[in-house]
């Protein structure tokens, strides 16, 4: 055996040792590694640690399979942020994942979940699981004897992770008896499982929860190149920051990458960081004209703060609303002249949907564009620090003129205001246009900072490419989609005509703290016929935060795969497993992708290339939702209806197979 004190986790052996070593002796390992964790004595976990080694030493004897080669490693540390799993039995390939519940007379459901999240975090996010079978277990010690599982019947696996098998101190031996039974010759070696990596990538709504708890980007994130590129980012916007307070600068950053890159995770860092934001002591918003995204952070945040502190509702809503705000009510709020800002940093989100100038007298009767309030807002200030997140192709709405509105409105500023961004932000490109296309290559000082781009996709972490494939398969480039899909560990997404069999898949993969649920372009409004409501809008926000916070019993829930959502209401947000739901205002003919908008009770040919591009954008960002799996389903339309011709969504269903789908 490893030292102790050298593995990661508490204790690490192969089973034949761990049954040749005292209990007492197992127990003084975790005990050492608790109190140099922890800095103290929990007496009520090392009684229950004696519980637990005392049984498996017992059940791992008695089991009737030789279990000898097994590894066995107890306390693994899954997160950075305190979660270790009991125990992990390497049962040849296979990966036995344990939660103890030493003395509980119950199989409980948050047992249960607890334990299914654990083995599927170690699918997603180990590398030592990489590839393996995976097989939670509840261990209530003193429940009644459950349904014994046999070598016989059929482990049902999902995506590498079976459903949860449950054992009590009487049965836990024959269980092990039976899986070591199933037990392949080759033998994980535990050594090196241990030493594997551990890479969590947090969806949005857990970040934030956690950030505002006051940990850092580094402390949730990945442990790999992909959290090094973060948090150079990240270290990059906080020495800009702290430049512009210590020089009375005027700075603006203009952070690109595509959807699911981590840039709002580092907008979230920025303002609650110590360095900078609001823990710090100095006023830091971020602003996002995206109203649902503001809310359910908000309302995510506020009950994270009533469960670990105990504040009312309404004073953790109030907190949270300091921090996270939208953008029309900040600019309303400021639109007094005499009116200078609490907040000298602020993060932009979402910044390439800054409206027009048009779109500003509809607005705030003032004929000017949002990146011009704005600069002259901040301007009031004495020095100011602007941090601007920039995603390519996700303008959805009539008047978002992309970042050469910035470019315009830096220019008639420059005297004034400095840029900072890469040279992805300078010039227009996939389906953003940059910060020069309007205005000359000096209008304006630019200091380039190669780290305010972001070229990783942590949202896709099982499908880096997924983003590319995307990019390829809306651009009507078919074979380069399937060349990308060819390449792609795991298909970019299955496809079928039957809208049962999606929900099914789907409802196989609600596991766990896992979210699943559907969603629906807005332009599609002919889902009704086929069963699918519409979406809420983006102003019923109390339906959106229970759609994205909702336990899956509840049938307001995402989980209970009733209700999609539309792309103004998912933009910025995430699921673990889509549903998406594709419609006739997208389809295929002669060989590219022609937008369509319902003109009741006929369908128009979309002919401007600005509406063009706004349907092209829905289903970039209803594409790019999934973290780990996405089914798409096409309608099979009705020969009766000319809003539904089954013609067209064959040529759909055919399109997306040549382009690397699998059918389900």
């Amino acid at each position: 055996m490893l030292d102790d004190c050298n593995t990661k986790s508490y204790y690490a052996s192969n089973v034949q040792r761990f049954l040749g070593t005292s209990t007492n002796v197992v127990v003084g390992s975790l005990s050492r590694r608790i109190g140099l964790a922890f800095g103290g004595d929990e007496k009520l976990q090392i009684q229950s640690w004696k519980g637990q080694v005392d049984l498996l030493k017992t059940s791992l004897s008695q089991a009737s399979a030789d279990t000898r080669n097994w590894g066995i490693l107890i306390e693994l540390p899954l997160l950075r942020l305190g979660r270790r799993i009991d125990t992990i039995l390497l049962a040849g390939v296979r990966i036995l994942c344990l939660e103890f519940k030493v003395g509980a007379k119950t199989f409980d459901r948050s047992s249960i979940e607890q334990a299914v999240d654990y083995a599927l975090c170690l699918r997603d996010f180990h590398a030592g699981s990489h590839g393996k079978e995976v097989i939670p277990i509840v261990v209530a010690t003193e429940a009644a004897s459950p349904q014994p599982f046999r070598p016989e019947g059929s482990l049902q696996v999902v995506d590498s992770v079976s459903t949860c098998l449950q054992a009590n101190a009487k049965t836990l031996p024959d269980l092990l008896s039976s899986l070591g039974g199933q037990a392949s010759e080759q033998q994980i070696d535990w050594a090196e499982y241990d030493r594997s990596t551990y890479n969590p990538t947090p969806n949005i709504v857990s970040a934030a929860r956690e950030i505002y708890a006051g940990h850092t980007v580094r402390e949730i994130g990945r442990a790999d190149a992909n959290a090094d590129a973060l948090a150079a980012t990240a270290k990059e916007l906080k020495e800009i920051a702290s430049l512009s307070r210590a020089n009375r600068l005027r700075s603006v950053c203009f952070v690109t990458g595509e959807p699911g890159s981590g840039k709002t995770l580092l907008g979230l860092d920025l303002v609650f960081s110590d360095d900078v934001g609001r823990v710090a002591g100095e006023p830091a918003a971020l602003l996002s004209g995206n109203r649902p995204l503001v809310k359910v952070l908000q309302s995510a945040i506020a009950l994270d703060m009533r469960e670990r502190t105990g504040m009312k509702a309404k004073e953790a809503q109030r907190t949270t609303e300091q921090g996270l705000q939208t953008l029309l009510g900040y600019l309303k709020d400021h639109s007094d002249a005499e009116c200078a800002p609490p907040e000298n940093v602020i993060v932009f989100d979402e910044a390439q949907r800054a409206w027009d100038a048009a779109t500003g007298k509809k607005l705030l009767d003032r004929f000017a564009s949002e990146p011009e309030i704005f600069l002259e807002i901040l301007g009031r200030l004495p020095w100011a620090c602007l941090v601007c997140l920039v995603g390519p192709g996700q303008e959805i709405n009539t008047g978002e003129g992309g970042l050469s509105l910035w470019g315009q409105a830096l220019a008639e500023k420059h005297e004034t205001w400095t840029a900072f961004a890469s040279q992805f932000a300078l010039h227009g490109a996939h389906g953003v246009s940059g910060l020069l296309d309007e205005v000359s290559n000096d209008a304006f000082e630019v200091r380039q900072k190669p780290d305010l781009h972001l070229r990783t996709n942590l949202r896709a972490y099982r499908n880096a490419d997924h983003g590319r494939w995307v990019e390829a398969l809306l651009d009507s480039d078919v074979e380069r989609a399937s060349q990308i899909s060819a390449s792609m560990e795991h298909c970019p997404a299955y496809v079928t005509r039957e809208l049962l069999t999606m929900k099914s898949w789907l409802f196989r993969r609600r596991r766990g703290e896992q979210r699943v649920g559907l969603l629906a372009s807005s332009g599609a409004v002919r889902h009704i016929a086929d069963g699918i409501p519409p979406s809420p809008r983006s102003n019923e926000l109390d339906q959106v935060v229970h759609w994205f916070l909702k336990k899956a019993d509840d049938y307001r829930s995402s989980n209970a795969l009733e209700v999609p959502l539309s792309e103004f209401v998912c933009q910025g947000l995430e699921l673990d497993y889509v549903g998406f739901c594709w419609g006739n205002d997208l389809i295929w003919e002669d060989d590219r992708w022609v937008p369509r908008k319902m003109s009741a009770p006929n369908w128009q040919i979309s002919r401007s290339s600005e509406a063009k591009q706004y349907r092209l954008n829905a289903y970039r960002v209803l594409l790019t939702r999934a973290r780990t799996g996405m089914v798409i389903y096409v309608p099979r339309g009705d020969r009766s209806d000319p809003s539904r011709l089954p013609d067209q969504f064959d040529a759909i269903f055919d399109c997306l197979r040549k382009g690397g789908c699998q059918e389900l």
